[in-house]
This record gives C-alpha cells, sequence and structure tokens, in this order.
C-alpha cells in the first residue's frame, strides 16, 4: 500500500467517526426529551418551541458554514464542531427552564448544522480522492450513532444516572474518537482570501437538488413521526405501534451501507428514480393493509427507498462546490433540513381534515416528485 493510499484510507475511517459521532451525540440527546418535559413541568407547546430553537440554530450553523471552511477547511470545521457539540451537550440536559433550554438548544443546534454541513463537504472530498461512491456508507454510520445513542440514553436513563453524567460519558468518547479521527490530509486547505469561488454549474441545479432534498427528508420526517400512530391506528398497542418505525429505521441502515454498489452499478439517477417509486410503493402496502403488520412491511420499503437519496444529492451538491467554501452544499443541506421540519406538522394538519391514512398519501406524492425529479441527479455538460 502506497502512502496515498493510506491517507486515504484514514480519511475514510476519520469521516465515518464524525458521521458514528454525529448521529450518536444527537440521539443523546433526543433520548432525554421526555425526561426534560417532566422535569421542566412544562406542556408540548412550550417544550415544541424549545424544540424550534434547535432547529434555527442548526439553519444558523449551516448557514455559516461555507464562512467556516474557508476559514479553516471543511474537515477541521467539522471535527472542531464535533468537539463544540459533545462540549455543549450537558447544557440542555441540565436545563432548568424552558428558556435556558430554548437557548442551549440554540447552540447546540448551530453547532450541529455546522458539523452537518462540513462533515459532508468533507466526504465528498475523500470520496473524489477514492475515485468511488462512499457517500451512503457515511450516512450508513450516522445511522449506526443515532441508533446506539438512542440505546445508549435509553440505558443511561434506566440507570438512574444523572444527565451530567451521561453527557459526560458522550463527551469522553467524543474525545475518544476525535483523537482517533483527525481532519488532516482531507480536502482542501482554508482559503487565504476568504473569497467564495465563482459557481462552477450554471442554471438552477442546486435549487433542483435542494427541492430533491427537500421532499426526501420531508417523506423521512412524516415517516418518523407518523408511522406510529398509523400503526395503531391499525389495532397496535403501544409496545409494539412503534414497530414500524423501527423497521423503517433497519432497512434505512442497511441499505446505506449497500447503497455505495448500488450507486456504482446502478448510477445516480436510477437510484433516485428506485428510491421515490419505492417510498411511493412502501406507503401505499402500509396505508392499504390496514394491519400494523402491513404497516411495518410497507415502512421497511420505504426504509429501503429513501436510504440513499440523500447522501446521493450531498454528493450531487459537493460535486458543483468541490471545495466547499461555496453555498451549494449548505442550501441543499439547509432546504432539506427545512423539508424534514415541514413534513410532520404537514401531514398532521392534513390529517385533521382527511385522516392520518389518507393524510400520509403525501408520501405517494413526494414518492412521485422524486422519481420525476432524479434527472437533476445528472451531472450536466460543462
Amino acid at each position: 500500500m502506497d502512502d496515498q493510499q493510506r491517507v486515504t484510507r484514514t480519511a475514510v475511517r476519520s469521516v465515518s467517526a464524525w458521521f458514528f459521532l454525529n448521529g450518536f451525540t444527537l440521539a443523546a440527546w433526543v433520548a432525554h426529551v421526555p425526561r426534560l418535559k417532566e422535569d421542566l413541568h412544562t406542556t408540548t407547546g412550550p417544550l415544541g418551541l424549545a424544540l424550534l430553537c434547535m432547529s434555527a440554530g442548526a439553519v444558523l450553523g449551516m448557514t455559516l458554514a461555507p464562512k467556516v471552511t474557508r476559514r479553516v477547511g471543511a474537515a477541521r470545521a467539522a471535527w472542531r464542531a464535533g468537539i463544540i457539540m459533545a462540549v455543549l451537550l450537558g447544557v440542555p440536559l441540565s436545563a432548568g427552564t424552558v428558556t435556558g433550554l430554548g437557548l442551549a438548544l440554540l447552540a447546540f443546534g448551530a453547532a450541529n448544522g455546522i458539523m452537518d454541513v462540513t462533515m459532508n463537504t468533507a466526504a465528498a472530498a475523500v470520496e473524489r480522492d477514492l475515485g468511488r461512491p462512499v457517500m451512503s456508507s457515511f450516512h450508513g454510520w450516522f445511522s449506526v450513532g443515532m441508533v446506539l445513542g438512542v440505546l445508549g440514553g435509553v440505558a443511561a436513563l434506566s440507570a438512574g444516572l444523572p444527565p451530567l453524567a451521561h453527557a459526560g460519558g458522550v463527551l469522553a468518547l467524543a474525545g475518544v474518537l476525535l483523537f482517533a479521527a483527525p481532519p488532516t490530509g482531507i480536502g482542501n486547505p482554508p482559503e487565504a482570501t476568504g473569497a467564495a469561488p465563482a459557481a462552477t454549474d450554471t442554471g438552477g441545479r442546486v435549487f433542483a437538488l435542494a427541492a430533491l432534498a427537500f421532499v426526501s427528508m420531508f417523506l423521512e420526517g412524516a415517516v418518523a413521526d407518523w408511522s406510529g400512530l398509523l400503526s395503531a391506528g391499525y389495532g397496535a398497542d403501544a409496545a409494539t405501534a412503534p414497530l414500524a418505525y423501527v423497521a423503517f429505521t433497519v432497512t434505512w441502515a442497511a441499505g446505506r451501507f449497500a447503497g455505495d454498489a448500488l450507486t456504482r452499478a446502478a448510477g445516480d439517477v436510477v437510484m433516485g428514480r428506485l428510491g421515490g417509486v419505492l417510498a411511493a410503493a412502501g406507503i401505499l402496502v402500509g396505508v392499504l393493509s390496514e394491519s400494523p403488520l402491513g404497516v411495518a412491511a410497507g415502512c421497511a420499503v420505504i426504509g429501503l427507498g429513501l436510504a440513499n437519496v440523500v447522501p446521493i444529492l450531498f454528493r450531487a451538491a459537493a460535486a458543483i462546490d468541490p471545495s466547499g467554501r461555496g453555498t451549494a452544499m449548505a442550501t441543499v443541506t439547509g432546504v432539506g433540513y427545512a423539508g424534514f421540519l415541514v413534513g410532520p406538522p404537514a401531514v398532521g394538519f392534513l390529517a385533521e381534515a382527511i385522516g392520518l391514512p389518507r393524510a400520509l398519501l403525501l408520501v405517494v406524492v413526494g414518492g412521485a416528485a422524486l422519481a420525476a425529479g432524479a434527472g437533476a441527479l445528472r451531472p450536466r455538460a460543462k
């Protein structure tokens, strides 16, 4: 193995660790939300506003990410944001008021927004160095981190571990991972002038990719929040209703680890179209089955379909601006994140009017839109 191959393999391990840590840290926070609702003696309304602060912080961070990348480089920015997220985790976990929680989540969300954009930019740089698709595998490690982070949070809560002790454990893990996953030799160095590069792709391709990211993450958010309730409406009890989302998560993660090989064989456009078709087919299976088992099976199909859409879109955005110093990645990431936020309430409002099963047919519309718009994944001739 020559030096370049060794450096590239080290870069793959480093970026994989960052994706894992990002998912793990986010999931560690999510596990404490029900406890915080009780400890702060609040209702869903004020808690929802506090959670919205995290979303606002994430959007702010995504907006700042190109500037940070120009100053320190994408890899160093992602690495430092991982440290900051782990350090900040204990602040929202130990919040004593809803206002304090909101302010803590604003900062935590901003660090996450910066890390999200910059680690994807660094991942695209590693992928270019390798000369083959690996973006889906990186996102697979994020999914693994989410699963293990939730399980760790549940274990900490079940054991009665103080919130700051749990946060300290996450910080210790972050320290080990980041020490073993340095940002050196990944992507482009920071730009001395700080000037953003001129666009290398004309027309509205960035906005087309952003629209597809919005739709894909809209569907992910809708399935995440409403699949369990659909299953419950078809007779599942409180213990088994969440299995629908578990089915989605398992195939979503597994599909990402298989996605790089599938993308090499079929290409981005075919994978995008297939993802939309499977998402539409999966929700039809779930809704028309009128059974919890059918909902779980349908969610498994949706997970397979959507698993690789976002990684492929991020790869396409990175190809427009390989340096990561422009706004292509931040735009696609930010608009996609907005879709994840909009999806659940949109389905909820529609369900009030026509019922949840019919409201979830929005997923069919979204799947069709993904399939129809997947041509935007084809690079334009320069």
